[in-house]
């Protein structure tokens, strides 16, 4: 914001200088169209000469401030580079965390799902000594569990 001031101050300056100049020229043709008509043209040559010289000069001046002020407004960035480093590194820190939650979270569900089918087989692993000494029980145990695994959803 700093630099968009300063701009503005240096255009504001340049505008003042210009409705200065434009006074001048105003005022000088105020008295060309005072002067009266004379044979002799020296005098009429030796002040036209001296505004053309002017207004070279006035516009010199003119294109220099423009020229200055289009290489600020060229050097001025919109945020510091402060701030970019600083956005890339939150955004970085941000893509790493999520992906370790995420593979976390993954590995997570993967050692749940092998310690309920260790369970499993462990458990299965001690009642098949029970069932193998009571056939009986193993086989309304078979029919209970088709029984759990074919339960429709209930909404």
């Amino acid at each position: 914001m700093a630099k968009m001031d300063e701009i503005m101050e240096v255009l504001t300056q340049e505008i003042s200088g210009f409705n200065n100049s434009i006074g001048k020229l105003e005022e000088l043709s105020e008295k060309f169209n005072d002067l009266k008509i004379q044979t002799d043209t020296s005098s009429l040559e030796f002040l036209l000469k001296g505004f053309l010289r002017t207004q070279k000069e006035s516009i010199a001046t003119y294109e220099r401030k423009m020229e200055e002020v289009l290489r600020k407004i060229g050097k001025s960035r919109w945020t510091p580079k402060w701030e970019v480093a600083l956005l890339y590194i939150f955004l970085s820190i941000n893509t790493i965390a999520f992906g370790y939650f995420g593979y976390y979270f993954i590995n997570y569900d993967l050692k749940m799902q092998d310690a309920v089918s260790k369970a499993r087989q462990e458990g299965l692993g001690r009642a098949s000594g029970y069932f193998e000494d009571h056939e009986i029980i193993y086989k309304d145990f078979k029919r209970w569990a088709k029984r759990q695994d074919s339960v429709p959803n209930r909404k």
